[in-house]
């Protein structure tokens, strides 16, 4: 079988974004580890390691693409309030990381 964007990116990039994610919910809309856990549905110990960069590549080139930024800022505002339903954070994770895998080059 044929490998797909998804597999270049699952070490990648969604790291990557996972990790802007929760920075955003942390710093920007100051949500606990506990929090931010439940609602990505990971453990407090990953979120720990997103938050220190030691499960996520540097995912500075993220937030320097404004659109990206933008988007993923979005989506955490999103969670962070709960606005949305699984189908709903499913598309529009998969949203930013096909643009992320067009702005960036990384997969």
């Amino acid at each position: 079988m044929m490998k797909l964007p998804c597999d270049a990116c699952i070490w990648g990039l969604i790291p990557m974004i996972k990790r802007e994610l929760v920075l955003k919910m942390n710093k920007e809309f100051k949500l606990t580890k506990a929090d931010i856990s439940r609602k990505l549905n990971i453990t407090k110990g990953a979120v720990t390691q997103y938050a220190q960069g030691k499960r996520a590549s540097d995912s500075s080139k993220l937030r320097k693409i404004k659109e990206l930024n933008s988007k993923i800022r979005s989506l955490a505002e999103e969670l962070s309030n709960g606005r949305m339903g699984k189908t709903q954070i499913t598309n529009k994770f998969c949203e930013i990381c096909k643009l992320a895998q067009k702005k960036t080059g990384v997969c």
